[in-house]
């Protein structure tokens, strides 16, 4: 990395831009100790479960060689690998606890003598924003035909049609790409998704390439990546929506091939769909009250209003009971865990922290009952503060649940990915927000 800061802890700045080689550490280990110098704040406010660090952590553990003030900003590069000495911004120098100092042995410290390895701004994580800027920034100047992206993007206003990236099959999408689809129905239709091909590069969280679906231009309902051809998307009652494509620089896919459609007023949701929810409603179990199905995969994206949360109330219950609720399960992921639930009694209500729940219904190939039905309200923050403010999913003696720390990221078990609220990955609570004291803390390069 290089930069204009300190050459050492309060030391002087230097007359001529530096460079110093560092080396990455691994992410378990930066986690930690990121928690051994912010631990103290961390654990005096409510931080929702992260599912991905959103920071790159470089520097020896003794120390000697590290960013210092002075260089916030600054790039933090590597070879891209491809053998034609380019080189890539893997990450933006953002803070530190000192300069230079070691950070091996910081629990056994107090707290003002930790140090930390320089903490830098994941840019993986945010080209999709990066990217998204840019185009803003073309669309404003009347550009046609995005110079981010090889094939035709922009405004889709017909009530059917076809997107796919790239334009020829057979052929792989571009790198460096985002490309961006609005897509626009009249009133009293539903916009419905219908994946025909997929094929991009794939990642446990989808940080490489990805395609992801947003109702309006904020509020996403899923992120996909992989190989495994995801299942529908009806975006109920909403005539607005953005497809956003990103690419990295390397290994492109055979891309995608989506048919969207306007629909009115339809059926229930079939078995393999994606449903947002944005207003408060019933929901139930295909084929409700008679039997659903077997082999069949059903998910709720519920976005409450600003300022609110999500509570599921449940008024009937009846799902095959088994030891782990491994057969046939709803699970709920409301921003602070998992609760998966299974048999035949009604569960307790389930209350999100934030403004977003995930439902997955799943079934396997044999045994089936009646299913559930529950109502979705959303309740204003400010009636609540008067309450515990942590929500509570209790367990029913009668019922089997099932409690798992994750995230909302958890929805699908492929390397497709249907999440709830993808953008609060940045939000309160990030390990990366420098609110420590300044006066010894450091981003910058050393000697």
């Amino acid at each position: 990395m290089g930069g204009w800061g300190r050459i050492k802890e309060r030391g002087r700045l230097p007359a001529v831009l530096r460079e110093v080689c560092l080396d990455l550490v691994e992410p378990a280990k930066c986690k930690h100790v990121l928690q051994t110098i912010k631990g103290s704040i961390l654990n005096h406010r409510l931080v929702r479960p992260q599912a991905v660090l959103t920071v790159v952590c470089a520097g020896p553990e003794k120390g000697g060689k590290d960013a210092c003030q002075g260089d916030s900003g600054g790039p933090l590069v590597c070879p891209a690998g491809s053998g034609d000495g380019r080189w890539v911004a893997l990450g933006v120098t953002s803070w530190g606890k000192g300069c230079g100092r070691s950070w091996g042995n910081n629990s056994s410290r107090p707290p003002s003598r930790r140090g930390s390895p320089g903490i830098f701004t994941d840019v993986r994580m945010l080209l999709p924003w990066i990217k998204r800027k840019l185009k803003e920034a073309e669309q404003q100047q009347e550009k046609i035909l995005s110079r981010l992206c090889n094939v035709r993007d922009g405004p889709v206003s017909d009530t059917e049609g076809v997107i796919r990236n790239p334009t020829l099959p057979g052929d792989r999408y571009g790198n460096n790409q985002l490309c961006l689809w609005s897509l626009s129905v009249p009133p009293g239709y539903s916009i419905l998704l219908e994946f025909e091909h997929f094929d991009l590069e794939n990642d446990s969280y989808c940080q490489y390439d990805r395609l992801t679906v947003l109702v309006g231009t904020q509020r996403p309902v899923g992120i996909y990546c992989g190989s495994v051809l995801p299942g529908p998307v009806l975006l109920n009652n909403s005539q607005i929506a953005t497809l956003l494509f990103s690419s990295d620089i390397s290994r492109p896919g055979s891309g995608f091939v989506i048919r969207h459609r306007a629909v009115r007023e339809q059926s229930y949701p079939v078995c393999g769909t994606v449903v947002l929810v944005e207003n408060q409603a019933a929901i139930h179990t295909p084929n409700y009250p008679g039997f659903y199905s077997n082999n069949c995969v059903l998910r709720w994206v519920v976005h409450a209003p600003r300022g609110h949360v999500v509570k599921l109330d449940f008024i009937d219950f009846d799902l095959e009971e088994s030891d782990r609720c491994l057969y046939d399960s709803l699970t709920v992921l409301a921003d602070v865990g998992e609760t998966v639930l299974c048999g035949a009694s009604v569960p307790p209500p389930v209350l999100s922290y934030h403004s977003v729940m995930v439902l997955r219904f799943t079934s396997d190939s044999t045994i089936t009952h009646r299913g559930f039905k529950a109502t979705l309200t959303f309740i204003s923050i400010t009636d609540l503060k008067s309450q515990d403010r942590t929500p509570i999913v209790a367990q029913a003696e009668v019922s089997t649940s099932i409690r798992r720390h994750t995230t909302p990221y958890d929805v699908q078990q492929s390397s497709s990915r249907a999440l709830a609220d993808v953008q609060e990955v940045t939000d309160d609570g990030e390990e990366g927000s420098d609110d420590e004291d300044n006066s010894s803390e450091s981003s910058g390069t050393a000697q």
